[in-house]
Order: C-alpha cells, then sequence, then structure tokens
C-alpha cells in the first residue's frame, strides 16, 4: 500500500461515518506496518500566542498494511500509539487488503446466506451495531473537549512563559484544581476560574462514557509551542497529598457513575475504618461473642518464634539506618515498623507479657481485591483475637480497610483468624524470615566483606548481648556510616549489652 492509497481509506472513513474531519490536504507518513495519515497545522512560530488556533488532541488515522484503520487521538505520545497499533497488526494476520472488519463482516454474510439458502428467509435483513465505532465517537468527543480547556488555560498565563501544567480532581461533588507556569525554574501559581471548571466538568461527564468511566484526575501539560500531553488518571495509584478527597466525595461520585471495578486502595479508603477498625468497644464485644460460640483462633507456624524474629528486625534496621538508607525497616519505642517501596508494609507491637501483635497489608491484595471487587466477604482477621487486640497496636491501614493479615503472638505461638493470610506476608514483611536472610539483607546494605560481622552481630542480638562493637565492625570500611543510629536501633530493641 502507498501513500495515496492510506489517504484515500481514511477519506472514505471520514466520509462514511460523516467524521468532523478534513478530506482535504491529508498527508501520509510511513512506519514500519502502515500509514499514519493527518491534516497538518501551520502555526505562526513567530506568534507565541498562535498556538491557540491549534486543534488538541485532533485524530490521526493509523492505516496499516492490511487495510485496517484505527483512529487515535494526537494527545496519546506518537511512540505509544505506534508500538500499540504495530501489536495489533502483526497480531491479526491478515494478508494485505483485508481488515479484521471486512474478515468478519464476510463470514458473517457468508453464513447468513448458507442458513437462508433453503427456504424463505426468516427475516429479511440485518443491521450490525458496532460498539467500537460508539466508543471511537466518545473518545474523540472527550478529546475534542480538552481543546477549549487548554486554550483558555493558556490565556491565563504571565508573559513570556513557557509551558504550564494543570491538574484536576474531580468527583460529583468536590473539585481540586492546580494551575502552574513556568519560564525558566520559576513556577507562578494561577487560580483556575470558574468558567474553566465548568468546561472540565462538561468533558469529565463525557469521558464517563468511555468504558473506563470518568476520570479520578485529569493531567494536562502544555509548552507554548503547544506541545500538548493528555492523562487520564483511574487512581491505579494512591492520589498524590493535597489530590485526596474526603471518603463522602468519592461515594457520591460512585453513586452517580458506577464502575464495575474501584482500585482496591480506594475503595478501603472509602469503607474507612468502618471495615476492619476493633476500637476497645468493638474488640470486647467481639472477643466475647467468640468464645460465647466457641469460635477460635488458628495456631500457626509460618513465622519464626517473636524472639528471632525481633532480633532479625532489629538487626536489620541497624544495618539501614546505619548506611543512613530512607528504606528498610526502623525499630521505635516498643514497636518495629516497615514500608516497602511497593507499598506494602507491617508493624510488630510488642506488649507487656511476652504477647505481640503483626499486622500489615500487601498492596492490592487478592484477599481485598475479591472483597471489594467481588463480592467477597473481608478476610477473616479477628476471629479468636484477644480483647487487648485494638486499633492501637493494629497496622495504621485498619483505618482505611487495607490490613491483609493480623497475627498475635501469645503463650509462646502465633495465632491468627480464619482467613489463611500467609501468602500476604512476603510483600510486607522485611527479611526476617531466617538468619540467612537476615544476614544476606544486611550485607546488602553494608557491602561485600561485611558477612562475618553481619553473623556475629545477629548471633549477638538473638541472644540479648549485642554491644556498641559488634555494631561499629559492621561499618569498618563505611566511614561516612551513622554508627549512632544504628547502635540506637539495638537499644530501642532491648538487645543492646
Amino acid at each position: 500500500m502507498d501513500a495515496a492509497q492510506a489517504i484515500s481509506l481514511v477519506v472514505d472513513r471520514i466520509r462514511s461515518r460523516g467524521l468532523d474531519y478534513p478530506t482535504e490536504g491529508l498527508e501520509a507518513d510511513r512506519f514500519e506496518t502502515g500509514w499514519s495519515v493527518y491534516a497538518p497545522v501551520d502555526v505562526d512560530e513567530s506568534d507565541p500566542m498562535a498556538f491557540l488556533d491549534m486543534p488538541v488532541g485532533r485524530s490521526v488515522f493509523m492505516v496499516g498494511d492490511s487495510g485496517r484503520i484505527e483512529e487515535v487521538s494526537s494527545s496519546i505520545p506518537p511512540q505509544q500509539a505506534l508500538e500499540q497499533f504495530t501489536a495489533r497488526e502483526r497480531a491479526s494476520g491478515h494478508p494485505p487488503g483485508e481488515s479484521d472488519e471486512a474478515e468478519f463482516m464476510a463470514e458473517f454474510a457468508r453464513e447468513f446466506n448458507r442458513l437462508t439458502a433453503d427456504g424463505p428467509p426468516g427475516i429479511s435483513g440485518f443491521t450490525v451495531v458496532d460498539d467500537r465505532a460508539e466508543e471511537a465517537r466518545i473518545a474523540a468527543e472527550a478529546s475534542r473537549l480538552i481543546e477549549p480547556i487548554v486554550q483558555q488555560l493558556a490565556l491565563l498565563g504571565p508573559p513570556g512563559w513557557e509551558r504550564f501544567s494543570a491538574e484536576f480532581a474531580f468527583t460529583t461533588s468536590a473539585e481540586i484544581a492546580h494551575l502552574s507556569f513556568r519560564s525558566g525554574p520559576w513556577a507562578v501559581p494561577v487560580p483556575v476560574p470558574e468558567s474553566i471548571g465548568e468546561l472540565v466538568r462538561r468533558q469529565r461527564h463525557v469521558a464517563a462514557q468511555m468504558p473506563a468511566g470518568p476520570w479520578w484526575r485529569l493531567l494536562l501539560a502544555v509548552t507554548n509551542r503547544g506541545e500538548t500531553s493528555v492523562n487520564y488518571d483511574y487512581g491505579d495509584e494512591p492520589f498524590p497529598d493535597g489530590q485526596l478527597m474526603r471518603p463522602e466525595h468519592y461515594r457520591n461520585d460512585l453513586a452517580t457513575y458506577p464502575r464495575p471495578q474501584v482500585p482496591v486502595w480506594l475503595a478501603g479508603y472509602v469503607a474507612g475504618p468502618a471495615a476492619q477498625g476493633r476500637d476497645p468497644q468493638r474488640a470486647a464485644a467481639d472477643a466475647a461473642g467468640d468464645t460465647a460460640a466457641g469460635r477460635r483462633a488458628v495456631a500457626a507456624d509460618d513465622l519464626p518464634s517473636l524472639r528471632d524474629l525481633w532480633a532479625h528486625w532489629a538487626v536489620l534496621s541497624a544495618a539501614y539506618a546505619g548506611v543512613r538508607s530512607d528504606w528498610g525497616p526502623r525499630v521505635f519505642p516498643g514497636h518495629g515498623w516497615y514500608e516497602s517501596d511497593r507499598r506494602s508494609g507491617s508493624t510488630l507491637f510488642l506488649l507487656p507479657g511476652g504477647r505481640a501483635v503483626l499486622s500489615g497489608g500487601r498492596w492490592n491484595s487478592p484477599l481485598l481485591d475479591a472483597a471489594y471487587n467481588g463480592g467477597a466477604p473481608l478476610p477473616d482477621l479477628y476471629t479468636g483475637a484477644p480483647a487487648w487486640i485494638t486499633d492501637s497496636v493494629l497496622n495504621t491501614r485498619n483505618r482505611n480497610g487495607l490490613v491483609t493479615f493480623c497475627w498475635w503472638w501469645v503463650d509462646g505461638r502465633w495465632y491468627r483468624g480464619t482467613t489463611d493470610t500467609s501468602a500476604e506476608l512476603d510483600a510486607a514483611l522485611p527479611a526476617i524470615w531466617t538468619p540467612d536472610d537476615t544476614a544476606r539483607a544486611m550485607v546488602g546494605q553494608t557491602g561485600p566483606g561485611t558477612a562475618g560481622p553481619c553473623g556475629t552481630l545477629l548471633t549477638a542480638a538473638a541472644n540479648g548481648h549485642a554491644t556498641t562493637a559488634h555494631v561499629a565492625a559492621l561499618f569498618a570500611h563505611r566511614p561516612d556510616a551513622d554508627v549512632g543510629a544504628a547502635v540506637n536501633q539495638l537499644s530501642l530493641a532491648g538487645l543492646l549489652t
């Protein structure tokens, strides 16, 4: 297929579907598996405001050598659009000139004619409803509505601005808008007027008709040359500080725009403390109810003993603290704390009488996804739990319905609720499973040649006889180490002689 054929196919597509798109002066650029056909736009680069006349998000037509056509928004990064189209083109496996749509329709017609060949037809004809075409129309409309938003925002900038970024966090009952213009290293925040808020509101309502539903955040990045990046945030990651609203606003939005799937973190946030909270009154009532009904906790042997687990946690914390790392576990008065770089984490609280509570959450846990999105019950974390397991000794994820395990140590062993949550532990705990696991993780921080000192400190700490000299030996070749911080970790853990 040559450029003229690709353009001809696109012109036919535009006219047959009544699209609001030029049919004259189209250009075609070759890529690996086809052609990119588009209407060029001339901009006077000497006029810094000329880009306001540029269509933002105007469609580009990808025409494969097979004859298959896809319409994509120019607001999608070009390389991403090409890669996605090329992958689909190769997967289709059609010879040149035979598209997915044409092949399907031909087969449909053959089968229809076969079934009606032996007698009078039961129907006089048929109409194919193309959901993809409707989805494409809605996506194009949502993309088109970005244009006036960008143009109105640009008019708010100070003289000489080079680029701006705009972030809109919207629900049906609350809205947050941040706009900032930059010139060189300087950023100037600018308030967003209600007139632009109305445009954004309208665009979100149209976007809500797409399969993904309405965005939670709309992110725009625009240069004074008209280069525009548009991103829809559907909550795959937690929203940044300052753009997370109160739970009731998300509940209101979900009531207006129901979704088949809600990100686990957001579903838990919306559920709030009612899902997994355990205040003293509730804990006492649940414990009494379990006793009366004969419900018991499950004894578990998946974890090391409390003595070993605490020693491993403390020495690993010392290694991380000594090299001034922002990651890794830490020891605080009465408890250990850990957050991974993948949003999983846990806390270990030590209590009088040889008791302890280990709880936390695994990021995007299948247990919580099944509960919040699949209609399954929340994992049973507390059946048989003593009344002293309350919010004060639980990982703070329980405030947002995101705890995926709770284990407690009493009478010399670990217990848990009836849901088997052992698979939740790996992602949420530091490397404390065995002495070898912990020693390897320590060497990963302190460096080659420190395996001996790491092992010595680990053994001494497990016996409660660690010394400052043991700790200092880890950092003999690290003059920049903070030995005092490392020693303090073992002191807080009560393992330092």
